[in-house]
């Protein structure tokens, strides 16, 4: 039997194989992006999943909360350092703690053997860490050589696998070797040499270093509860058997015991929140391990786009089989009349379809392994394919596919009347007339035209980000990071005298940081000898006196601090003053500031409000103290021209002077531009879509065409004979599509304006969305679409009236 229909389907296919193909490349695109899609979602979902202990592994986060109104100010994947030992003694419920510091990037100097083969090595951000042997008995790794236990002995370090063939040639070669950190000029041993860990996993530390080593050079007092660090990360691993919902209750009294947040007069109270290890990855904490490309929210959004791109494929597939149907008529009346129940001919089209599915999903999985490189470049992340989970995906679509595209044709062709099937009386109002397909080609642009917006939209935002003045000059902004080691700090001025001299220098500073940065130093204030608290924090920048010169950065009352051994005077910035609801800038002019270091230090000048943070958050409060002895950059202003020799120079004076550190230096303007990576990858990723739905879509108005051609055929030809010209045939196709795409927009056009400016209200600076938007998008579905179905609609106009009228 299955012989029986798989040769009657080849044949019905094979009959007319422009209109299976054309079957075949739209369900085949639909399932290619459903299948990489679920891909990436299912790949995003499974990090920390080979973890055999992650339903009992929690990571503590701190969330401050204002006292006035009780609204979240802050949150972050950071505690302070003396949190895990306590957590130790106080909590019976934890298994294991274990207490991390993210170091990110560094210089990593290897000693020779004999005092030969010295070598050097810049390792990227999130590759270093100190860290307690605990975090190995809480995560799962696998030893090659020693163990984690070696790290509670001071000036060891335990590496990853390919670390040690990186530095040393092999494991075994790695094993008792030493590694300097270069800005610490300790010599740590190596102990232990573990397995890399799989992609999906966010602690990919490649050096750990003995937590020992770090926490000896530290005082904890009660003053250091208030220090939250997004570099200082906790685990906890629960005992089996103990919820955490239980110890989760006991945390506020444990921050009212040690916060001692009442008797400081604090603004805002702290918070600590156990967060599961499977939320980490996708909750954009603020924390060392943190790099997620989606939230859960954007992943829902991602897989509906998936859904809605599948029902676009399978949508095609009914226009075009329902268009066949009137063809297979008599065919279909044969088979009735021999005896042939509908069970049976539904059974024979669905197995028809199923046919095409599965051809469908082979070109399916070319098409997504030629794109998946790509893919994978476009997001930034290996993806790790989990191959029984995407073969039972597979599956499950090809019968979800099947039975989507094939029952409404199946039933169709089924409930043909035999007699006026062999009379050949089988017509458009027979089946059901073009109602059913006109709406689901509505559908269909509805989903495009939502995704030409949200992809219009995503474009102007990307535009608005690049182009907005941010308060300051971020062009030719050369960012040099500079050693910490204070023998090497004793040769800055050098280095400054050193770059000033080269003519393609047009000002240099020493500071903490660019204005604009990911993150910014946070702290509580005492206001002109006040003896409470200010209710909302300040974020914190230090340079030298040359600072607002270099980046441009105006002074708009006041002056500029002068130079002093000692911070003696601060800047502020313009939201400083209206937050502290001063009548004008002057106003603040010889006020004082205390922080808990320092005190009581005068307000000289107020500096023109500039973004100091991405474009996705507000303008924040801002003092700028001009501190030689809080620097980590060097930022360098160059002359556009000849750049390149000017770059050069610059680099031999650098390695002139630190011939032992590497030469490590980045612009400005990319540096904030990788602000808005995400923001970048999720409007490629909308562009890449909306072509995929528009072309999807126009496979279906093709099918709608040919539908409407075979139905309107007589009609055609009585309206040539009549006089009608191959223009008025066509704009005859061409009224009923635009018609159609008219009404999409009506539904798309709101409903795209309430999803994308909910989008764009996730950023403080945002654009309006214009007119314009919507104008050009249903011209570009008008303008795609009229393209896709000329051919059709001309090649019905040109064709002989005799034919079609032969039969009357």
């Amino acid at each position: 039997m299955f012989y029986n229909y798989l040769k009657i389907a080849l044949r019905s296919l094979n009959r007319k194989l422009s209109f299976t193909l054309l079957n075949v490349a739209g369900l085949a695109v639909g399932i290619a992006a459903a299948l990489l899609i679920f891909v990436v979602i299912r790949h995003e979902l499974s990090y920390e999943d080979f973890h055999s202990k992650k339903d009992r592994i929690y990571r503590v986060a701190s969330r401050a909360v204002s006292r006035s109104n009780g609204e979240m100010v802050t949150m972050s994947g950071g505690v302070p350092l003396i949190l895990p030992q306590t957590f130790r003694n106080d909590f019976p419920q934890f298994e294991k703690v274990a207490a991390v510091w993210y170091l990110g990037q560094g210089q990593i100097y290897i000693p020779g053997k004999n005092g030969h083969d010295e070598k050097r090595f810049l390792e990227s951000e999130s590759s270093l860490i100190w860290a307690e042997p605990n975090l190995f008995g809480i995560f799962d790794y696998t030893w090659l050589a020693g163990n984690a236990s070696a790290l509670e002995r001071p000036n060891t370090t335990v590496i990853s696998e390919s670390i040690a063939r990186k530095y040393f040639g092999g494991t075994n070669e790695a094993m008792g070797r030493t590694i300097q950190l270069f800005s610490y000029r300790i010599p740590f041993e190596v102990t232990g040499v573990y397995k890399d860990p799989p992609n999906n996993t966010d602690l990919r530390m490649k050096i750990v270093f003995s937590y020992s080593t770090f926490i000896g050079s530290t005082k904890f007092t009660s003053e250091e509860w208030r220090n939250i660090s997004g570099n200082s990360v906790c685990y906890v691993l629960m005992r089996e058997g103990q919820p955490a919902e239980a110890v989760q209750r006991q945390l506020p009294a444990f921050v009212k015991k040690y916060y001692n947040e009442d008797a400081r007069n604090t603004p805002n109270t702290t918070e600590l929140i156990l967060q599961p290890l499977k939320e980490i990855h996708t909750s954009k904490l603020l924390g060392p391990f943190y790099g997620t490309k989606f939230t859960r929210r954007e992943l829902f959004t991602i897989s509906m786009i998936g859904v809605f791109l599948l029902v676009v494929a399978c949508i095609n597939f009914i226009n075009l089989a329902t268009a066949l149907s009137v063809n297979r008529a008599k065919e279909i009346g044969v088979r009735k009349v021999l005896g042939s129940n509908r069970w049976q001919l539904m059974r024979q089209f669905l197995h028809e379809t199923a046919f095409v599915t599965f051809f469908s999903i082979m070109l399916a999985l070319l098409i997504a392994a030629a794109v998946l490189p790509g893919l994978q470049r476009l997001i930034d992340t290996p993806v790790d394919i989990a191959w029984g989970s995407t073969i039972l995906f597979l599956f499950l679509l090809g019968i979800v596919v099947t039975l989507l595209a094939g029952f409404y044709p199946a039933m169709v062709v089924a409930g043909f009347n035999p007699l006026a099937a062999l009379k050949n009386r089988i017509s458009a109002r027979s089946i059901g007339g073009i109602s059913l397909r006109r709406g689901l080609v509505v559908v269909q642009f509805v989903i495009a035209q939502l995704l030409v917006i949200g992809t219009l939209v995503a474009i102007q935002q990307m535009k608005f980000f690049r182009e907005k003045p941010i308060g300051f000059d971020k062009e030719s902004v050369l960012m040099v990071e500079l050693p910490s080691d204070s023998a090497l700090a004793a040769r800055y001025p050098v280095l400054r005298e050193k770059m000033k001299a080269i003519p393609g220098v047009e000002a240099a500073t020493f500071c903490m940081e660019a204005p604009s940065a990911s993150w910014f130093w946070g702290a509580e204030f005492f206001f002109n000898n006040k003896t409470e608290m200010e209710p909302f924090m300040v974020a914190r920048q230090f340079g030298d006196t040359a600072y607002l010169h270099t980046f441009g950065i105006p002074v708009v009352a006041g002056r500029q601090p002068f130079y002093s051994d000692t911070v003696r005077e601060v800047l502020v910035n313009e939201t400083f003053v209206k937050k502290m609801s001063l009548p004008n800038n002057e106003a603040v002019l010889g006020k004082r500031l205390s922080f808990h270091q320092q005190k009581n230090l005068e307000i000289v000048g107020v500096v023109k409000d500039y973004n100091n943070q991405s474009l996705r958050d507000e303008i924040t409060p801002l003092v700028i103290t001009l501190d030689n002895k809080t620097i980590a950059f060097m930022a360098l202003r160059l002359r556009p021209q000849d750049m390149p020799k000017t770059l050069a120079r610059i680099e031999k004076e650098f390695t002139g002077l630190y011939p032992t550190y590497l030469y490590d230096v980045k612009f400005l303007d990319q540096r904030i531009g990788n602000y808005y990576k995400a923001e970048a990858q999720t409007a490629l990723l909308f562009r890449v879509f909306a072509v995929l739905a528009i072309f999807i879509s126009c496979l279906g108005l093709y099918g709608l065409v040919s539908f409407m051609a075979v139905q309107k055929q007589k009609e055609v030809g009585i309206r040539k004979v009549l006089g009608a010209s191959v223009q008025n045939i066509v704009l005859l196709f061409s009224k009923e599509f635009t018609l159609l795409i008219g009404v999409a927009f009506l539904i798309a056009a709101p409903l795209g304006y309430y999803l994308m400016n909910t989008w764009l209200e996730s950023f403080h600076f945002h654009i309006t969305i214009g007119w314009g938007v919507f104008v050009l998008a249903v011209g570009l579905s008008v303008l795609i679409a009229w393209i896709s179905v000329g051919y059709k609609a001309l090649r019905a106009a040109l064709a002989n009236p005799v034919k079609s009228l032969r039969a009357e």
